[in-house]
């Protein structure tokens, strides 16, 4: 691996994770017979996945130009 790759690799996996755990706590409620969120922390969530899906496509795209090119 390229030493440039280093800092998009680690923003992958920090919008990963931080997908997992966002989307974890959205659908839990309704798929995992948990309770369901209060709305405000419902659209906190939901903002929280939407930045972290972004986090993750521009690091993947920046990581992928990095290591193929």
């Amino acid at each position: 691996m390229r030493v440039a790759a280093i800092p998009w690799a680690l923003l992958t996996a920090v919008g990963l994770g931080a997908t997992l755990a966002t989307g974890f706590l959205i659908v839990r409620g309704p798929f995992f017979g948990g309770p369901t969120l209060e709305p405000l922390s419902l659209l906190v969530a939901t903002g929280g996945f939407i930045t972290a899906i972004i986090l993750l496509a521009f690091g993947g795209s920046k990581l992928a130009r990095v290591v193929l090119f």
